[in-house]
């Protein structure tokens, strides 16, 4: 079930919001790739009203399970975003050029149904590695026996190149004496 924030009437008699959600993991509609060890995701908001526009910081505490893109093992990537995004109640012109401010600036199409989840859905898949790495020193997987390097290293590379070198006839020499 999504959280939805009526930002119209909460921030009606005061300019600024403080709130702590804990939402499901399950309710962020996330891929099918993404799973947590923890039940929720805690959100720390705070929002403020502007002119004609609400700015938003929110701090995220979540974990997700990953697959590490060399060694391919399972492990659990900690995630602390911290997000400013603010929310304009004017769509840009369409004609006009983009500034730096302007990339963190979202349209709200409905102040009074502001989903929550759906901005702590884009902060978590923005925040996850396009390729995962257990660590920054992870040694990934052998391409010949196919062992994880981590765990068990192997010589079978050294000893491809040794085999497939120019020099390898020179060993075949030294076996004849």
């Amino acid at each position: 079930m999504p959280i939805i924030i009526n930002l119209k009437e909460d921030l009606k008699n005061e300019n600024f919001i403080q709130r702590n959600y804990s939402i499901p993991f399950k309710n962020l509609n996330l891929p099918e790739e993404y799973s947590s060890e923890k039940d929720n995701v805690d959100v720390n908001l705070y929002i403020i009203k502007e002119k004609d526009s609400y700015v938003l910081s929110m701090d995220i505490d979540s974990d997700i399970k990953l697959q590490c893109g060399r060694c391919l093992e399972p492990y659990h990537m900690h995630l602390t975003p911290k997000s400013n995004v603010v929310l304009s109640k004017k769509k840009l012109d369409g004609n006009s050029e983009l500034s730096e401010e302007d990339l963190n600036v979202e349209y709200l199409e409905d102040e009074e149904n502001f989903n929550l989840n759906e901005l702590i859905r884009e902060e978590i898949l923005v925040d996850t590695p396009m390729k995962p790495l257990c660590s920054e020193d992870c040694k990934g997987i052998c391409p010949i026996c196919g062992a994880n390097k981590n765990i068990n290293p192997c010589n079978c590379e050294k000893e491809q190149k040794r085999k497939e070198s120019p020099f390898s006839k020179l060993n075949q020499l030294l076996d004849k004496k």
